[in-house]
């Protein structure tokens, strides 16, 4: 009995010891998962360009999120954030850990970063911020700063208003650029349009005129400032042309004619005509077979009220300015413009939110393809007179071949996941090169 006894009293001294080590184990455990849980989400960005230190704590909705610039906050990350003019090939942060995305943001065309447009460089990323309308975050009408602008008259000169500067011809065409090398090769199509049309070009490409004294210091970063405007606002038409041909790149040289009541002369998009206000909003370039056609027109257009006005319905029409449904609905969904003042709306503060959103909420396993940077590695450019091609348009096009090239190459590097340097980068680029294997592709 008294063996019985004992062997009870050891029993219970047992269970209370393994319920007190039970106990703090599972607090311990909790403990844990609070930390876990309350602990902010880590982004890092990968940029030597941010020589500054960066390290804030932002609300992105209901999610705390910390982006820092200290890669030594890397293992701890959840994301890694690239921004794509400044990405340099041989700094990645390899071996990559499973549990981090990479994230894109690049809102310019490839003429910066060629390889960026390439799938064997696209699919090794979870999310991207392109002007692409298939990625992550679109930024696809960023330039338009908001519907009122299309319709608002703040800017807006009557046809009667903009005939009487008897200083300018009939036609009166801006032009108004200081990139003068392009792949869409437009100084070389503006020259030809010249040669039909009297045409008054500002900035440093093609100039035959120069801006007011007031304008001629900054304009370049103040594209939409209300001085240039009004002064631009007094022509009938503007050329706009983009730098590259991509499908939903469109930038501040379709939008700010729109907004001035000008008539845009576009050429860029080949998806354009899916974001106008209305169904005929702008002239087209692709439209006419060679400049002297598109002159032939803009004379008409010029010289009749009613044509010419038929082209502003979304400043003249009060009832219904905007029929494009597309559009109107982008204007009410999309996340950010240029132009938004309120806290957290810049651009890098709204893609560090959204990848922060998308790690917590999105499986990692979905990557991007070639819709989230949709451009063709063929230079695109507009129909010249006798079928000329730009002056430029080899180099450009060896370019992206570069690029396609340079993009094979990460490919590879990244599927071995093993740090690399900017020499032995350079060093098999040049082997495909001069070996002309640039063409093996890798197995997706």
């Amino acid at each position: 009995m008294r063996l019985a006894q004992r062997y009870g009293i050891a029993l219970v001294a047992l269970l209370m010891v393994g319920a007190t080590v039970l106990f703090f184990w599972s607090e311990n455990i909790i403990n844990y998962e609070n930390i876990k849980f309350n602990s902010p989400v880590e982004l890092v960005w990968w940029s030597r360009d941010m020589s500054w230190n960066y390290d804030v704590q932002r609300q992105c909705g209901i999610h705390t999120c910390r982006i820092t610039n200290k890669r030594s906050r890397r293992p701890w990350a959840r994301g890694v954030l690239f921004y794509g003019s400044n990405i340099k090939t041989g700094d990645f942060p390899l071996p990559r850990n499973e549990h981090q995305i990479w994230a894109l943001l690049h809102e310019e065309s490839p003429r910066n970063t060629p390889f960026v447009s390439n799938k064997e460089f696209l699919r090794h990323f979870h999310f991207t911020s392109t002007f692409s309308r298939y990625s992550n975050l679109p930024l696809t009408t960023m330039y338009l700063p908001s519907g009122e602008a299309l319709t608002s008259k703040d800017y807006y000169v009557t046809f009667d208003g903009k005939s009487k500067y008897g200083y300018r011809p009939s036609t009166s065409v801006v032009f108004l650029q200081s990139d003068c090398d392009t792949m869409s090769g437009r100084e070389d199509y503006v020259k030809e349009l010249m040669k039909h049309l009297p045409i008054d070009s500002y900035g440093s490409c093609l100039r035959n005129r120069d801006l007011p004294e007031s304008l001629q210091k900054d304009y370049l970063n103040n594209l939409y400032s209300p001085e240039l405007l009004r002064f631009l606002s007094e022509y009938k038409f503007m050329i706009a042309i983009e730098n590259a041909a991509c499908p939903d790149y469109i930038t501040e040289k379709f939008w700010r004619p729109l907004i001035m009541g000008v008539i845009p002369i576009y050429f860029g998009s080949p998806t354009i005509k899916d974001w106008e206000p209305n169904n005929k909003s702008a002239i087209f370039v692709n439209d006419f077979q060679n400049p002297q056609a598109l002159v032939e027109y803009l004379n008409k257009l010029a010289d009749n009220k009613k044509l010419y006005n038929s082209y502003r319905q979304h400043k003249l029409n009060r009832r219904n300015p905007i029929s494009n449904k597309k559009l109107l609905h982008n204007l009410v969904t999309r996340q950010y413009h240029i132009g938004d003042s309120s806290p957290g709306a810049s651009l890098f503060e709204k893609f560090e939110c959204a990848v922060c959103y998308h790690v917590i909420n999105t499986a990692r396993n979905v990557k991007a393809d070639l819709r989230h940077y949709n451009c063709p590695l063929e230079p695109v450019y507009a129909k010249m007179e006798g079928q000329k091609i730009p002056q430029n348009v080899a180099d450009w096009r060896a370019a992206m071949e570069v690029g396609q090239c340079q993009a094979k190459v990460l490919d590879e590097f990244f599927r071995r996941d093993i740090g690399f340097n900017d020499a032995e980068f350079d060093a098999e680029l040049n082997r495909r090169i001069e070996g002309n294997n640039c063409s093996n592709s890798s197995n997706t």
